[in-house]
């Protein structure tokens, strides 16, 4: 992590983890109340209200959002009012009669869809997409982290009290969080730029080759989830007796959540700064393809509950945070409005279309084997949405510099030129500037009176940016399909997110030891030492 990171990566890590102790708690409350006085064939009812409410609540929370500027205050109170309501079920679990474990189900999905909603739109705010990938696995962590925390609470609560005391106790967290939210430096979303972009609705969306193709991404990858955990509740209630469903759910989740943690901090940052946002999403529904051929295939209790562990180790973690990357490339209004759109149509609209299709399925009596059938067409088409995605996820990025900047020239005659010696002039630029990075390193630890330090500081800061603007000229001619004099004006922009974005579009367009040096060259953040060490080893040079 850079220096400049720790503020907001440490409070997004509090506050998060904060908040996902509490779910975790009143996730094995809601699971255990729900099957132990409840049917398991209900669930799917209990899905299709958190869908139908959900999209009421979310259309009314962004009629909220345009006018709370402070976005701190919008999730603390969200907090606030959600320890409430919970406290609420918990004084009334005994005179609701069945009513009780519904509505509690169905206000858990209700809360954390809302809650989460606001915090990754608050982090969004306060960082760069370059920024992201390093932030968004330490924040993914810290909630994993979160709901191991509260799993293994909610399972030492279990020893000594029945299922009904985790209620309050979330109750008691969510306020906590309420605090916490407060840790944030900035909570005032930036001011976007004057736009005549209209506001995405499913309508433009669908007409929309980048947001169509990220709603059919999140639509098809929360029916077949939605799937995955009807599969897993209904075989555990059919091989667990009700007596001792509190305690497999509260080491289920910390078993489960224990490995995900494991997976974040191992794995995640490595695989998204290495694979990117589209192949790292990918491993989830591969992973899914192969427990829906065990459900076909061998025993249903192992693969139903193999199935559930893949989901829930990767579903917040690595997947959240590449499906969070998608949203990166676009403003911060449209960007809102596009996370609203995906969560309404995507998330919930995916899982009303799953209950609708699973009380199908329990009307027809298909088996957990018939119903693998259907995930196996799902994740193949989960998986193709996922790949559709990656050229207009670098284009986005593309039309981000271009709305930016207004190109005065434009160069009507073809340049022929000579691709051997663009190469070598190529070459030769960029290990100039490594040359003038390593005699800046060698200035810094040198004993030189201070005003010959800035006159040398000033005179290599002026000829290394000379030296690169001639790299994106010569980078312009040798790849013409690619504006990188509009890349390079994006990188010496004051504005953090157009320089991320000029980044994101290096990273691919370019490739190999060309992609590695000029990236290394770019990045002001490094001092000049580890910037000559890094472009040097993939130039080839000799020290």
């Amino acid at each position: 992590m850079r220096k400049g990171d720790r503020r907001d990566l440490i409070a997004g890590l509090v506050v998060l983890m904060t908040i996902m102790v509490a779910h975790a708690v009143m996730e094995t409350a809601r699971d255990t109340l729900f099957l132990t006085r409840l049917p398991a064939t209900a669930l799917p009812r209990a899905y299709l209200a958190i869908a139908v409410l959900a999209i009421v609540e979310l259309e009314v929370h962004e009629r909220v959002l345009r006018r709370v500027r402070d976005r701190r205050v919008l999730l603390a109170a969200s907090l606030i009012f959600g320890s409430l309501i919970t406290l609420g079920f918990w004084a009334l679990l005994g005179a609701l009669g069945p009513w009780a474990p519904f509505g509690f189900y169905v206000w858990t999905g209700l809360l954390i869809t809302v809650v989460l909603v606001e915090f990754w739109l608050l982090l969004d705010d306060a960082v760069t997409v370059t920024q992201a990938k390093r932030m968004f696995p330490a924040v993914a962590a810290g909630g994993v982290a979160g709901a191991m925390l509260g799993s293994a609470l909610a399972e030492g609560v279990l020893r000594l009290a029945d299922p009904d005391a985790l209620v309050a106790l979330g109750a008691a967290i969510l306020a906590i969080a309420a605090g916490a939210a407060f840790s944030w430096k900035v909570g005032v979303h930036e001011a976007e730029e004057p736009t005549t972009e209209p506001r995405p609705s499913l309508r433009s969306a669908l007409r929309d080759s980048y947001l169509s193709r990220v709603l059919c991404w999140v639509l098809l990858g929360t029916i077949a989830l939605t799937v995955v955990d009807f599969v897993f509740k209904s075989t555990v209630a059919q091989s667990i007796p009700s007596e001792r469903l509190g305690p497999f759910f509260a080491r289920f989740y910390l078993g489960l959540n224990t490995v995900a943690l494991v997976v974040q901090v191992v794995g995640a940052g490595w695989l998204l700064r290495g694979l990117g946002a589209h192949r790292s999403s990918a491993l989830l529904p591969t992973l899914i393809l192969g427990g829906a051929l065990g459900l076909i295939a061998g025993p249903v209790l192992p693969f139903a509950v193999a199935l559930k562990a893949v989901d829930g180790s990767l579903r917040h973690t690595l997947y959240r945070s590449s499906v969070e990357l998608l949203f990166l490339p676009l403003g911060s209004r449209r960007r809102q409005h596009a996370k609203a759109m995906v969560e309404v149509f995507g998330h919930r609209g995916g899982q009303a279309v799953a209950s609708v299709l699973i009380i199908g399925a329990v009307a027809l009596g298909l088996s957990a084997a018939e119903l693998g059938f259907g995930l196996l067409i799902l994740v193949a088409g989960w998986l193709a949405a996922i790949f559709s995605t990656r050229r207009r996820y670098v284009e986005e990025f593309r039309l981000r510099l271009r709305q930016a900047e207004e190109i005065v020239e434009t160069v009507d005659e073809q340049l022929v030129v000579d691709e051997m010696f663009v190469d070598e002039q190529l070459q030769q630029s960029l290990q100039h500037i490594v040359r003038i990075l390593q005699r800046r390193a060698f200035m810094d630890g040198g004993t030189w009176s201070p005003h010959d330090v800035e006159q040398l500081r000033m005179s290599l800061g002026e000829e290394e940016r000379a030296t690169l603007e001639r790299v994106f000229w010569l980078m312009g001619l040798r790849h013409p399909e690619e504006d990188f004099a509009l890349v390079w004006r994006g990188l010496r922009s004051d504005n953090p997110r157009l320089r991320a974005a000029s980044v994101e579009v290096l990273e691919a367009a370019l490739a190999g030891r060309l992609r590695d040096a000029v990236l290394a060259l770019v990045d002001e953040s490094e001092p000049p030492s580890r910037r000559a060490q890094i472009a040097a080893a993939a130039l080839g040079m000799r020290e």
